[in-house]
């Protein structure tokens, strides 16, 4: 009997095991579901809609093909629409009926064109991408892009994108009945070995004598040697059944730890809310099994609220390649290299430094912009162009003092550029601001909120900074910490007059700058506030066949070395402020500044 069971326990063990085996092979389900589209058109640019990304949940698997050269980049659903503007596309949806992709072109739009001539055909580069790739024939990569994210994809933006878009998502196929089903099995199997090993040994007894036998007349005896090798014959014979017994163990152990998986187990059910509703698992990037997932968002996007102009993770990008051109423009002194990320009042003020540089290779280089870290970044929250983002940088050496940057996009296809590049103050204090997360609001040059408008600060500055204590606007602005004051104040401007020969007059006036006035909201409903001033300096003759000689950069730039008419010098100020909201008994700070010459000529 024991043989019969130990037949019908290696019968069960082999159903249980090869069930469970067959779970995990011949049974087990797909992994993923995908779905596909063959674009027909030649449009430059597709669009991968947000809805199509997230027809399944998980991970989305993209697959790209049909072109030389594949780009690909996500970013906000707004922002990719934002730089298609203008262009013709085709836009990647999902069908839930069929579980396909579907292709719908969208014509050009003519409002774009201004959007499409702002910036480069081909998006790659681009401000607004969180993240971009480039590849050769095809492309396979995988996101976890959330709800208000879309991708674009091209070729170099004028040849026709990749006509092959593939989308795939992972999907459950757990089989929580192996794990059982193998431990069984090896349960059955252990007890058949067991049964096995009582049978043969009940068998073995059975064939011993029961009793003592008669003894045998005597004869020949056995040799020795013929005794050894009838017991070597049964050693061997014993021996022989270990591999029958070991290659079971073998197969259930390794039967064992395969059952290991969690997805071979029955799971507990997912928790539920107090309110009833169930709670569901955000996936996360694991930034180990995704390229590029540190950066990747994690929060949807609401297309009807503001969001921040640009990620944290976006600013570094675009602060370090600011920092990269504008080294390259400062060791070159191209200004149409610096054109390509300056603007306004910093690219006036840097580009003139370049020309007086050439002449005049003792005057102060301007400051490098370090790549990071940045200290402060404040975007501006809004769904419109232009753009504006606030940040601070400080470099590897503080002794260096940190750069402040108000950056603006004009338009979605142009880059951000710096508009004004201000070197803090010593030991200056920002006050807090929003989280780059939540951005700001900029607020227009009257508003009333602050103690005083932009407008209002930019003239009570420099009427302070032409005639000092004596100006009407003397209390409404903080002089603690104000070194330019001390640099082109009242003070230095009378000892720059004595200075003269008698044969000479000078003369200084406030001259119209064009740089616009920014204020940025911050956290205590203040504001931070960048304004533009230029001052100049008119050197005269004032006898009968006098001359005056120009020195240094006014020389180095007006190309003058000597003029019987006279020459003017203008200097710009870009100025940092902090204004305190309306009915706060603080007053106006001056936070940082950079100056320097921007204009010199001989009179008419």
């Amino acid at each position: 009997m024991r043989f019969i069971f130990a037949i019908l326990a290696f019968i069960i063990a082999t159903a249980l095991i090869g069930a469970g085996i067959a779970q995990r092979t011949v049974f087990l389900p797909p992994n993923t579901v995908s779905s596909s589209v063959a674009i027909e058109g030649a449009a430059p640019y597709v669009m991968i809609d947000s809805d199509a990304l997230r027809a399944h949940d998980g991970r989305q698997t993209l697959e790209l093909s049909g072109s030389d050269t594949v780009f690909a980049a996500y970013g906000r659903t707004t922002d990719v629409k934002a730089w298609l503007d203008g262009s013709s596309y085709d836009s990647v949806g999902y069908d839930a009926e069929t579980g396909d992709l579907v292709s719908t072109a969208v014509e050009a739009n003519p409002d774009g064109a201004d959007n499409v001539a702002s910036g480069s055909a081909n998006p790659a580069g681009s401000d607004l991408w969180l993240e971009q790739f480039s590849a050769d024939g095809a492309m396979f990569r995988t996101l976890n892009l959330p709800a208000g994210y879309s991708v674009i994809v091209a070729s170099d933006g004028t040849q026709p994108a990749p006509s092959n878009v593939k989308l795939s998502w992972p999907i459950a196929n757990a089989t929580p009945w192996v794990g059982p089903l193998l431990v069984a099995g090896v349960a059955f199997l252990l007890a058949g070995l067991v049964l096995l090993v009582l049978g043969l040994l009940h068998m073995r007894r059975s064939h011993r004598p029961r009793r003592k036998p008669p003894a045998l007349p005597k004869g020949k005896r056995f040799s020795p040697s013929r005794t050894n090798a009838i017991e070597s014959g049964m050693k061997r014979g014993r021996r022989s059944i270990a591999p029958l017994v070991a290659a079971p163990v073998v197969l259930a152990s390794v039967l064992a730890v395969s059952g290991c998986s969690a997805d071979y187990w029955p799971q507990a059910a997912e928790p539920v809310a107090t309110d009833g509703a169930t709670v569901a698992a955000t996936a996360t990037p694991d930034p180990s099994a995704t390229p590029g997932a540190e950066t990747e968002p994690t929060t949807a996007v609401d297309d009807d609220t503001p969001s921040p102009a640009v990620t944290e993770a976006q600013l570094e990008a675009i602060v370090g390649t600011i920092s990269t051109v504008t080294a390259e423009a400062d060791a070159s002194s191209n200004a149409d290299t610096l054109a390509q990320r300056f603007s306004g009042p910093a690219l006036e003020l840097r580009t003139a430094t370049y020309a007086i540089r050439g002449a005049y290779p003792e005057y102060p280089a301007p400051q490098a912009i370090p790549a990071g870290p940045l200290q402060v970044a404040l975007p501006q929250a809004s769904n419109v162009w232009p753009k504006t983002v606030f940040t601070v940088v400080q470099g590897d050496d503080t002794s260096v003092p940190p750069v402040a940057l108000m950056l603006m996009q004009e338009t979605p296809r142009s880059n951000y550029k710096v508009y004004y590049e201000i070197t803090l103050e010593p030991d200056t204090s920002l006050p807090p601001v929003a989280a780059a997360s939540v951005g700001t609001t900029k607020l227009a040059p009257d508003t009333k909120l602050l103690k005083m408008t932009p407008d209002e600060l930019k003239t009570a500055y420099a009427d302070i900074l032409s005639v000092g204590d004596a100006s009407q606007y003397i209390d409404l602005i903080d002089p603690d910490g104000d070194t330019l004051r001390t640099q082109v104040g009242t003070d230095y401007k009378n000892t720059k007059k004595g200075a003269l020969p008698a044969t000479a007059s000078l003369d200084f006036a406030q001259v119209a700058a064009d740089g616009q006035n920014i204020a940025l909201a911050t956290s205590g409903s203040g504001a931070l506030v960048a304004v533009e001033l230029r001052e100049s300096e008119t050197v005269k003759p004032v006898e009968s066949g006098a001359t005056v000689s120009p020195e240094g950069a006014v020389k180095a730039l007006s190309g003058v070395t000597e003029t019987a008419k006279g020459a003017e010098a203008v200097y710009d100020y870009q100025l940092l402020f902090y204004i305190p909201p309306s009915g706060d008994a603080g007053k106006a700070e001056l936070l940082g500044f950079t100056q320097g010459l921007i204009q010199a000529k001989e009179l008419p």
